[in-house]
């Protein structure tokens, strides 16, 4: 439970930790992004224009760079067609050889929106003024310019641009991106606030946005710049749109990878226009927050997880179906949410999961083989093995678990071999069988015992019984008809599972188990058919002992509780009859006592690999009515220590719980809380001297240091004179029986000496009584 707690908070950690790092993680997430993004490529919007400056242009109006007189007539050219923003991707950044020229541009300038490019300052120190960090235009064009802005286009570690700043810049002052002014970001006052104090090297990206990309090269409906110098572009082609005027020649710079250009860079003016039209119709691709992301990747993990627990089985496919779906769930959010959720992560982070529970459930199938490899070998001579172990000689201890399993094999088949003869001398008839009933093979005694069924019952010749149907010859014994067996419906082994008795007195029982597979249809049976005659004359002479002693102690008490019942109880005897009743009632009691004190005391303890936890909640739940009825609620504390087992007789060490438990009802008050609790301490190095501790704790009258010192060393009656008793769970309401000598008690201390425990207790009178049971561990069930 641990490991898969530390498994489930800890593997969604390193996956959100190794996302966060560059690397191959971040690079397939990029793979797959750059797959996707073309399924969700936005159409080119009609509304962006490109006036490139393209080879014809070059070769038409000359050489680059051109006159700033250039840019003015193209700007004359464009006015009386209102465009709705022009964008002059160009640094004006220093004064032309010509004054003039620029003084023509700036009035140009004048006639429609015209938004300009700042170039970012390489100094070391941000530079002063509106704009620091950057290399604005000069102030007689950032005067009459509708907006300036940064232009930086980011690249991703590999080169390609994918992420768009829309603020940029020194730390409290960034600037726009030009292309975020031209679709409406930033408030007036915003951009004309003065700066703030800067201090070097404290660059800023801020607010971060995906963009998606219409396509490659020529995606956007483009003009060259000669065209519209000439006037041949129509003015309907101009108006109201956002024109981008930049260069697209090659040779000229700002040629950009993007995921959907291909195999060529876009331009650069190509990639604004592919930002802008993102951010004025709202394109962008969506991000999940930090705690969505995490949410997104830790999810799978722990569905991976839940699945390995309770469906390990099927693993391995449900796991590639969850990370198909996952992988699928990407790429469909793209188009049809514009959400990117990178699936690296979660499909790694899944496999993962799976490679480690594999790698653990290996390794720990590895340990298992070697230990039970050198158990089976280290294991003592059976009785089959006897006579094949003293004929060996002594042999050192295996090398490896494979030398382990070959003598283990060894072992097993000379003792085949033994098991095999030993089975034919065996004095008790025993036969297997098929699931149908159909005898396969069978002892020398089974074959004499049926030899007589036939001769006797059925008339028939003697013959082997291999092949014979087994209930059709045991049906006639103990006067019991073969058809109705098979009218029963039930499995032939239950049908039969009872004694039969041969015409000549002698009485046998048939027991039967399953072996193999368990799969109806296909298990093999073995039947044994041990002679009874003998125990059943003893258990007949056993009864009537019994019924004697049983009839001759409740007889006189049994007489005169019927003799007061037949008398109309007056005030004058009320008190009389009354301790009569309980006098005679606890006469009973003793009886019955008496006879749970000497099965106590007995040898006839059947010792088996027994779960302490389970005793505990059987003993809860006899007592549960006897609770229910005395209004009191019993808490069961055994959760953490539900494995703990040893070799004990469950039914006695069960009845011991139960008269602590009845006990502690008793002495409680209405409303009052039993708590029963189990608990383990390892021993100090062997696990031979591992115990377990059983506490019952009650918060009913207590005892005095007297009366409890009197309880458990057996010197006086418990809790003045109401000793502990196992008590009636089936008769809740009737009277309270309590038992003489303190015999409930004395079942409790024999019970826990013959299992190798003992008994503590602590009480206080009108403060309860607590009792704790340590009982010694050896060993625990497989």
């Amino acid at each position: 439970m641990v490991a898969r707690l530390l498994i489930a908070l800890l593997l969604p950690a390193a996956m959100l930790w190794l996302v966060d790092r560059p690397g191959w993680l971040q690079m397939l997430d990029t793979m797959v992004y750059d797959s996707v993004l073309p399924l969700a490529a936005p159409p080119a919007s009609p509304d962006i224009l490109i006036i490139a400056i393209d080879e014809r242009s070059l070769r038409e109006l000359g050489r680059w760079p051109w006159r700033r007189e250039t840019y003015a007539r193209l700007l004359e050219q464009l006015a009386p067609a209102a465009p709705q923003a022009v964008l002059l991707n160009l640094f004006l950044t220093e004064p032309s050889p010509d004054a003039g020229d620029d003084e023509q541009l700036a009035r140009a300038m004048d006639r429609l929106p015209v938004y300009l490019p700042m170039l970012r300052d390489s100094g070391t120190a941000p530079s002063p003024g509106r704009w620091p960090g950057f290399l604005p235009p000069l102030p007689v064009f950032a005067a009459h310019a509708r907006g300036v802005g940064h232009a930086e286009l980011a690249l991703d570690g590999d080169g390609v641009s994918r992420t768009l700043y829309l603020r940029e810049g020194p730390a409290g002052r960034g600037q726009y991106y030009v292309g975020a002014l031209m679709a409406g970001y930033g408030s007036a006052a915003e951009l004309e606030a003065e700066p703030a104090a800067i201090a070097p090297g404290a660059w800023k990206h801020e607010q971060p946005v995906r963009m998606f990309f219409a396509g490659a090269r020529g995606s956007y409906r483009t003009v060259s710049y000669a065209s519209v110098l000439r006037g041949e572009v129509p003015a309907a082609l101009l108006q109201g749109k956002l024109l981008l005027v930049g260069a697209t020649a090659h040779g000229l710079g700002g040629q950009v990878p993007t995921p959907n250009a291909g195999v060529a860079a876009l331009p650069g003016i190509e990639v604004h226009a592919n930002l802008i039209d993102g951010l004025l119709h709202g394109r962008n691709v969506r991000m999940p927050a930090p705690l969505a992301y995490a949410a997104w990747t830790t999810l799978p993990i722990w569905l991976v997880l839940l699945l390995l627990v309770h469906a390990r089985r099927h693993a391995l496919v449900f796991i590639s179906g969850l990370a198909l779906s996952w992988l699928l769930l990407c790429v469909l959010a793209m188009p049809l949410l514009h959400w990117w959720l990178p699936p690296a992560a979660p499909i790694l982070g899944m496999l993962a999961l799976y490679l480690l529970w594999s790698w653990r459930r290996l390794e720990s199938q590895f340990v298992y083989f070697r230990q039970r490899a050198r158990t089976l070998d280290s294991l003592p001579a059976s009785a089959f093995q006897a006579l094949a172990a003293l004929a060996l000689p002594m042999q050192a201890p295996p090398a490896n678990p494979q030398q382990a399993l070959d003598r283990a094999i060894a072992r097993i088949g000379r003792m085949q071999t033994l098991m095999d003869e030993a089975l034919q001398i065996m004095p008790a008839a025993v036969l297997i069988c098929d699931d149908t009933g159909c005898i396969g093979s069978s002892n020398a005694a089974a074959q004499r015992l049926l030899d007589e069924t036939l001769r006797a019952t059925m008339h028939a010749p003697a013959r082997p019984p291999h092949g014979m149907h087994l209930p059709t010859l045991l049906g006639s014994l103990g006067g019991v008809a073969s058809e109705g067996i098979e009218a029963v419906g039930a499995h032939w082994s239950e049908d039969l599972r009872r004694e039969y008795r041969t015409s000549d007195g002698r009485i046998f029982q048939l027991e039967a188990e399953a072996f193999g597979t368990t799969e109806a249809g296909d298990r093999n049976w073995i039947v044994v058919l041990p002679e009874m005659t003998a125990e059943r004359e003893a258990q007949n002479q056993r009864e009537e002992w019994r019924r004697l002693l049983s009839h001759d102690l409740r007889s006189p008490q049994m007489t005169i509780l019927s003799l007061l019942s037949m008398h109309r109880p007056t005030e004058s005897i009320d008190v009389l009859l009354h301790a009569v009743r309980r006098e005679a009632e606890r006469t009973v009691s003793l009886a019955e006592g008496f006879m749970d004190f000497v099965e106590a005391g007995s040898d006839d303890y059947s010792m088996e690999d027994t779960h302490l936890g389970t005793v505990l909640l059987d003993a809860r739940d006899q007592v549960w009515p006897y609770a229910r009825a005395s209004q009191v609620q019993i808490e069961t504390r055994i959760s953490d220590a539900d494995e703990l087992a040893m070799h004990a007789d469950g039914v006695l060490l069960t009845r011991a719980i139960v008269n602590l438990l009845n006990n502690a009802i008793r002495h409680s008050a209405a409303g009052g809380r039993i708590t029963l609790c189990l608990a383990a301490e390892p021993g100090a190095g062997a696990e031979e001297d591992a115990r377990a501790f059983i506490a019952v704790s009650d918060d009913g009258e207590g005892m005095s240091h007297a009366q409890l010192n009197g309880l458990l060393n057996g010197t006086r009656p418990p809790r003045s004179n109401d000793e502990v008793t196992h008590g009636s769970a089936d008769e809740p309401h009737a009277p309270i029986r309590r038992r003489g000598m303190g015999l409930g008690f004395a079942v409790v201390r024999t019970v826990l000496r013959r299992h190798g425990g003992h008994i503590e207790a602590a009480s206080a009178a009108g403060a309860g009584t607590t009792f704790w049971i340590s009982l010694p561990l050896r060993g625990s069930l497989p």
